[in-house]
């Protein structure tokens, strides 16, 4: 199970490199545990919520477990927007 949220992890900063997003995700992969913190504030964090459908918690904490390679694509270039 840890390898496979660390899979996760570095699929997500790989995939959030990809829009063009110049800030540096790669915390994320450095992270441990199925939760992970964004970076995202609030307003961020609504705007995901409100113009893209996706429920991240209100501090950025988002659920690495629940991210799949069915989703990630959609996620990421949901964030790519609201920076």
């Amino acid at each position: 199970m840890r390898t496979h949220i660390h899979g996760l992890r570095q699929a997500t900063v790989k995939q959030l490199a990809e829009p063009g997003v110049e800030q540096d995700f790669s915390f994320i992969e450095r992270q441990n545990g199925m939760f992970s913190f964004s970076g995202l504030n609030g307003d961020q964090v609504s705007r995901l919520r409100d113009e893209y459908g996706i429920y991240i918690v209100g501090s950025g904490r988002i659920n690495v477990a629940g991210l799949s390679s069915k989703n990630m694509e959609t996620v990421c270039k949901a964030i790519a927007p609201v920076l």
